[in-house]
């Protein structure tokens, strides 16, 4: 028995500790060195237990500050400068529903897989430099010129979101900057051309919208120029002034918009204007932008004068002076005499 107890209090004490966060128990002596250790785990969502090498693209939200934001800022619209606050959750936001995202304001991989940009500031191709002599016994090769690529109403299908040269297309059909970029601009500009003229404003750039821009195709004549054919020239001469032709255009307030509409019971915009000017024998093409593309284009409008909007025209009016013009501007809205709205592209002159 003696010797039992001695063998017994030669060895040490051991207490049962948990180690903190480890979640599993440590034998330490009471009064010697730790004698073994279980590694910690890690904690959830640790990159560290991943072993991938690869970079994620930052998650940004609320408060986020640095170059991602200024890459998310230009994507969506607003002023890059680098502060993810209430203007850029409000664009995020407003972007993620377009695309079909959950609306959180955060911007995390689906997100960036539908900005289309990355952490990382892209950088600019370098321009390939020329030979400085052409190889012997060769011609010097000619450089290739990028053109655009022409629209038609099967052009594909643009939205929010999208970039390329299709959209530099649809924002010149439009008179915007041409970045390349379907942001909150464009698409702005595309609802109020929708409404414009009579589409269904959703912001999305599909058939309709693309042949009321003008795009009829690479192979159909454009209508920038006068048509083909030459105008009979009508049997009584023009002999309405612009004061008859305003005062004859005023009668017809509150006659409802019809699309192609081109008499009392409903007009369309080019509707409205043909109709008038015809009832005092001046020839006048159907639509705006034959009627752009026909008539002589100046810079002092005067009452009488067509005032358009795009180029091809997608809308026309008949300026009658101090800013007020009389139009059949969309559905739901009769013809009126209002104010000329934004800017328009240009004033043609019909009355000599």
């Amino acid at each position: 028995m003696r010797r039992r107890q001695r063998a017994t209090s030669a060895l040490p004490r051991l207490t049962v500790k948990q180690a903190v966060g480890a979640c599993v128990a440590l034998a330490i002596p009471t009064g010697g060195t730790l004698m073994a250790a279980a590694p910690a785990l890690a904690a959830p969502g640790d990159d560290t237990t991943n072993g991938s090498a690869s970079t994620p693209r930052p998650t940004l939200s609320y408060g986020s500050r640095g170059a991602a934001v200024k890459i998310v800022q230009a994507r969506v619209g607003v002023t890059a400068d680098g502060i993810f606050g209430p203007a850029t959750l409000s664009a995020v936001k407003t972007f993620q529903r377009a695309n079909g995202l959950v609306p959180d304001g955060i911007v995390g991989a689906r997100t960036w897989a539908k900005v289309g940009g990355s952490a990382v500031t892209p950088t600019r191709p370098t321009t390939p430099t020329r030979p400085t002599t052409p190889t012997t016994g060769t011609t010097t090769p000619t450089v290739p010129t990028t053109t655009t690529p022409a629209c038609s109403p099967t052009s594909t299908t643009l939205r929010m979101g999208n970039s390329g040269q299709l959209v530099k297309v649809l924002q010149d059909r439009l008179g915007l900057p041409t970045d390349g970029w379907f942001g909150a601009n464009t698409k702005a500009k595309v609802l109020a051309f929708q409404r414009a003229t009579g589409l269904y404003a959703d912001g999305i750039v599909g058939p309709r919208t693309w042949t009321k821009l003008g795009c009829v195709g690479p192979n159909a004549p454009q209508p920038t120029t006068p048509p083909v054919s030459t105008p009979s020239v009508p049997s009584t001469p023009a002999t309405g002034t612009a004061a008859q032709v305003i005062a004859f255009a005023q009668t017809f307030a509150g006659t409802p918009y019809v699309w192609g509409g081109s008499s009392p019971a409903g007009f369309d915009c080019s509707g409205l204007t043909s109709y008038v000017f015809k009832n005092f024998g001046y020839y006048m093409p159907r639509t705006a932008a034959q009627q752009q593309a026909y008539f002589p284009r100046v810079s002092d409008p005067q009452p009488g004068d067509l005032v358009f909007w795009g180029y091809p025209a997608y809308h026309v009016g008949i300026y009658v002076g101090n800013g007020m013009m009389i139009d059949s501007p969309q559905p739901g809205v009769s013809v009126a005499m209002r104010k000329v709205y934004r800017s328009p592209s240009g004033y043609a002159r019909v009355i000599k």
